[in-house]
């Protein structure tokens, strides 16, 4: 963890560089009000150190007697910054040259230049968000669809941490409960074990502790018979934040999207017809493709990675071998396929390698641990030219495959509403405001754990007798939401409470 950046003035180009109206440079940290008057000159105002919270203020940076460009700049004082350090934006005129030059005479005045994120990591070691947050953030200038934009904005302000909190809430209260319970009962057990002889003093510290404690409004009375109910809360929001894996990191992980067949079935067409442009080489004689090539698209805000590849065949030919090679490459980052069928050509041996090829890489499949990727993870038969006379056994698809198939005519683009319904029906998009969304494989695999940790211990947790192993669990549940808010690789700080 760079905290050396809590105590430095960074500098950082926040727009992208190229023409543009606007150029944006962000200078943070304790000097920076004193780092940009060196080069500013502006109207109404002798010393930024004397500028308002929250106000613009217009003027010009000068180096060395040189006016370079005319700028406004925004200042914000520490206590209400983003990044928890005093902060001045500069804005500039957009362009490479002004803008460089700008960054470059703030390094020179005292600032150190940084990349964008640099800033994320100044705001996260000033706890002025937290890892969910930054994550959220950096996910954002990556995102390929309004609905990802939407969703990550949510995370961002709050919607998973706060979610994660309550959680931490009633661990708290759970784990309070359980710590005072064990200490009544060894001071029960230390009180009566002086009229024990010592055999029965040693049977008796061997029991469970007697009654599950009630946490503080969770409805729970000494004695009752609703002990699991707290337990039963926690893990139905762990597998609640859990199902939205699913949909979250889809958004942020593209789903590699495959299209397999062989050759001459209308691989390109299809593609072409789903983009809605002529972007691929379209020629009737087979094997045209000899490379692949890769396009993003989104379906109902779910962006995939397509993929079209060489025909799958047995071939003599050198160029289209390594293209087939490459094909099979492809098909293991895959996470969807779609395996297209040509509807006017009887089912022969290419098909039935097809269909071999899927059957090999279902098994064979890397899921990196995350247990939703298997989940969303399949097959789309696809028949296409179903606009021609029929002659392919469709059956001999369903049976390879496992599943019905989408009728399609690429050329005349029918059909592509049942295949894009068929993309996404994996996937919730219909997403409320403020709802909490797992986005990230780190966030997805410390909730399995949770998970996995409270399902191979239930019985220790939904007893009505109290045991140290419960209390342990207790302990660790809360570590690993601790970690999902503050980061895996950094411990909870110091005096940093959740409520």
């Amino acid at each position: 963890m760079d905290s050396f950046l809590k105590n430095k003035t960074i500098a950082s180009i926040v727009t992208p560089l190229g023409e543009g109206g606007i150029g944006k440079i962000i200078v943070s940290g304790q000097d920076a009000l004193g780092v940009v008057n060196k080069l500013f000159a502006g109207k109404g105002i002798d010393a930024l150190r004397k500028a308002s919270s929250h106000k613009l203020y217009y003027g010009h940076i000068h180096d060395k007697g040189q006016r370079i460009d005319e700028v406004i700049l925004n200042v914000t004082k520490k206590a209400d910054s983003f990044t928890g350090e005093d902060m001045v934006e500069v804005n500039c005129h957009g362009g490479i040259r002004v803008a460089m030059r700008i960054y470059e005479c703030l390094q020179s005045s005292g600032a150190e230049g940084v990349e964008w994120n640099s800033l994320l990591l100044q705001s996260f070691e000033n706890n002025k968000i937290d890892f969910i947050q930054k994550e959220a953030l950096q996910e954002i200038v990556k995102a390929h669809t309004k609905l990802s934009v939407k969703i990550l904005l949510d995370q961002y302000a709050g919607a998973l941490s706060d979610t994660l909190r309550q959680g931490l809430e009633i661990i708290e209260g759970i784990r309070q409960s359980l710590s005072s319970e064990v200490s009544y009962q060894k001071n029960e057990i230390a009180h009566t074990h002086q009229s024990f002889p010592p055999s029965r003093w040693k049977e008796t510290d061997a029991q469970p502790l007697d009654i599950f404690p009630s946490p503080s409004g969770m409805g729970l009375e000494r004695g009752g018979d609703n002990s699991d109910v707290p337990f039963s809360t926690m893990a139905n929001l762990i597998g609640s934040l859990l199902k939205t894996a699913s949909l979250g990191i889809a958004l942020t992980t593209p789903q590699v999207l495959v299209i397999l067949g062989k050759p001459n079935v209308g691989k390109s067409t299809l593609i072409n017809a789903i983009l809605g442009e002529e972007r691929m080489l379209v020629h009737h004689e087979p094997g045209t493709t000899r490379d692949y090539v890769s396009e993003f698209i989104s379906v109902e805000g779910i962006p995939f990675e397509l993929i079209d590849t060489a025909g799958m065949r047995d071939t003599s030919d050198a160029l289209e071998s390594m293209s087939i090679e490459m094909t099979q490459e492809q098909l293991q980052r895959a996470d969807k396929v779609i395996a297209v069928f040509d509807n006017s050509r009887f089912f022969d041996q290419e098909d039935k390698g097809v269909l071999s090829a899927l059957d090999k890489w279902l098994i064979t499949k890397d899921y990196s641990g995350l247990k939703q990727k298997a989940d969303i993870c399949k097959v789309i038969p696809v028949v296409n030219k179903c606009d021609l006379p029929a002659k392919l056994d469709v059956k001999m698809v369903e049976s390879g495959i496992g599943q019905s198939v989408c009728r399609i005519s690429a050329l005349n683009k029918n059909g592509l509403e049942d295949l894009n319904r068929r993309l996404v029906e994996n996937f919730d998009t219909a997403y409320k405001p403020m709802m909490p969304v797992l986005f990230s494989k780190r966030q997805y695999s410390l909730l399995s754990k949770a998970d996995d940790l409270i399902k191979e211990n239930k019985h220790h947790l939904t007893t009505k007798k109290v045991s140290a192993k419960a209390l342990q669990i207790i302990n660790e549940l809360k570590d690993i939401f601790m970690m999902c808010l503050k980061g895996n690789d950094s411990p909870p700080r110091k005096g940093t409470e959740y409520h």
